[in-house]
């Protein structure tokens, strides 16, 4: 916890009333200006030639973060991990999303396919790109480093795996350091050791899991970070999916346990294989919950073209919650149909949340047609809203004059059905 104020003011000259109080050298009228403004970190302690060397302790304890943040790869594609500051999402928020990597054997025989298959992995969804952020390269032959400049050089962070490694190839490949053990107890005591040798650059590794153990050992981890600032447990967490006994190679259970991992603790997640069904469920888990929960996605309110609509082109209505948002565009997309889709001011709340609410209403969406300038884009007056909220259609055409409101569907994957039927 970071010190207040009045908590520092107590160890400088003005607090212990000493002959050098309120000097003024370190640019403040007095050590309680002085002490306010360190506490907000507008300032720094070497500024008071006059600071404790219990002071200096204190402070630098106070503001040392809860668990490291660890950035790894090359410095066109780092990964952050880590830095994580509350135990529950709730709280605040999560920081640094969890690192999905896929396990890679130096001595695989398909090596470069499947790398290729790797570098080549991407899907949208939300409006963001989600692709395999790492590579965990195991060591199975004198290849292995030649291996791990290959990957390298495809600028793909690096998590190197093996028993013969030195601080030189972590430093060339920037990668980070895995300190291993089969008990958290164990991890502790390798982990302070990594300290007292200088390594900062750590990723904690409980390489004996199972079903029982799964949830309690990594929340002791993160609880002795988070909580108790204990410096051995304060470093990112890796967890390989083959360590963790009880779960199968079915990709249902694989989902499972890369669910309970983004949760529950896990900073980074090796997966054995690349199944695009098990990452693609990890990756939307992991950005639904990696957002702030204070602050709904949302986008600007206006007209978003999808194709090349021309005056005659379909009109859709929707609020400007992301996800609904995306859902509906990309399945107006899909219907090759070109189109316009209009965005009300809705607070970032999905459609039926917005209408209980009183965020889209009759009043809303006229005013939000009428200064978006669809009008005069097409030439026909008629506008598709959501199904869900039929019970609107009088209330917008008694706003919207001159309109033909259509009740679209209700949900979005109809709309490429409805359009077809209604071209």
């Amino acid at each position: 916890m970071k010190l207040t104020g009045l908590q520092i003011f107590k160890y400088l000259p003005g607090g212990k009333k000493a002959p050098e109080a309120n000097c003024k050298k370190c640019g403040f009228p007095t050590c309680m200006a002085f002490a306010m403004k360190l506490a907000k970190g507008g300032a720094s302690l070497g500024q008071c030639e006059y600071v404790p060397d219990d002071l200096k302790a204190v402070f630098e304890e106070s503001i040392r973060p809860q668990q490291e943040e660890i950035i790894f790869g090359p410095p066109e594609n780092p990964v952050k991990v880590g830095n994580e500051t509350v135990m529950y999402r709730h709280d605040k928020k999560f920081v640094n999303p969890t690192c999905i990597a896929l396990r890679l054997d130096s001595s695989d025989a398909g090596f470069e396919e499947k790398l290729e298959k790797i570098k080549n992995y991407s899907v949208e969804r939300v409006g963001e790109t989600l692709k395999i952020d790492a590579v965990a390269l195991f060591d199975g032959d004198d290849t292995f480093l030649q291996k791990a400049g290959i990957v390298y050089e495809n600028k793909i962070p690096l998590i190197l795996v093996s028993e013969n490694i030195d601080n030189e190839t972590l430093k060339k490949f920037n990668a980070p350091a895995i300190i291993s053990g089969s008990s958290v107890e164990e991890v502790v005591e390798n982990s302070q050791a990594a300290i007292d040798k200088g390594i900062s650059k750590i990723l904690l590794n409980l390489n004996k899991l199972s079903m029982e153990n799964l949830v309690k050992s990594l929340t002791r981890i993160r609880k002795a970070a988070i909580e108790d600032k204990f410096r051995p447990l304060g470093f990112p967490v890796i967890t390989f999916h083959s360590d963790v006994a009880g779960f199968s190679n079915d990709p249902a259970e694989q989902a499972l346990l890369g669910s309970i991992l983004i949760c529950k603790y896990s900073n980074i997640i090796v997966l054995d294989d690349l199944n695009p069904a098990v990452i693609y469920a990890l990756l939307t888990l992991r950005q639904n919950i990696y957002t702030d929960p204070e602050k709904p996605l949302q986008i600007e309110p206006g007209v978003y073209p999808a194709g090349e609509p021309d005056e005659n082109a379909p009109v859709f209505i929707t609020t400007n919650f992301a996800l609904t948002y995306f859902s509906v565009f990309s399945e107006i997309e899909s219907s090759n149909i070109p189109s316009y889709l209009v965005v009300t001011p809705s607070d970032g709340m999905s459609v039926l949340t917005a209408w209980s609410a009183d965020k889209f209403n009759g009043e809303i969406i006229a005013k939000t047609i009428t200064d978006s300038g669809i009008e005069k884009l097409v030439k026909h007056r008629r506008l598709i809203m959501p199904g869900y909220v039929a019970v609107l259609k009088e209330e917008i055409e008694d706003e919207l004059s001159g309109w033909e409101i259509i009740t679209g569907p209700n949900e979005a994957v109809d709309i490429v059905d409805f359009l077809k039927q209604h071209k």
